[in-house]
């Protein structure tokens, strides 16, 4: 199976974010250390995935409405290539923040026609 887009969030096909995007994969364990500062813990549950400090540049309005409709109901399906296989995967993920920066407004209408930038975080709920 091939993949549509970089990222499907909800149905939804996404731009190619900015370079510099980070993915992270957390293995999540059940304890720490113990005093002598040897790791006791044990791995629970699998692999959680994350997409750090997505961002996209120059996004016009209707762009950026899309990707943050995408984004509801807060918890949705995400499809992107397992970096660990080369293949597609989905999961439910939750944004963080979503920041925008505005660069161009219309002078009428006092609408934004260009955005400078729209960040934020994607997160696996672990389920």
């Amino acid at each position: 199976m091939a993949l549509s887009a970089f990222l499907n969030v909800n149905g939804y096909d996404y731009p190619c974010p900015r370079y510099g995007f980070q993915y992270v994969l957390s293995t999540p364990v059940n304890a720490g250390r113990n005093v002598n500062a040897a790791f006791i813990g044990q791995r629970v549950n699998r692999d959680l995935y994350k997409f750090d400090s997505l961002q996209w540049v120059g996004l016009d309005p209707s762009v950026r409405r899309m990707i943050l409709q995408s984004l509801e109901p807060f918890t949705v399906p995400v499809t992107f290539e397992d970096y660990r296989t080369g293949n597609p995967i989905t999961i439910t993920m939750y944004p963080g923040d979503r920041t925008g920066k505005p660069l161009f407004a219309d002078e009428l209408t006092h609408m934004v026609t260009k955005d400078e930038i729209l960040a934020f975080n994607l997160v696996d709920c672990g389920w």
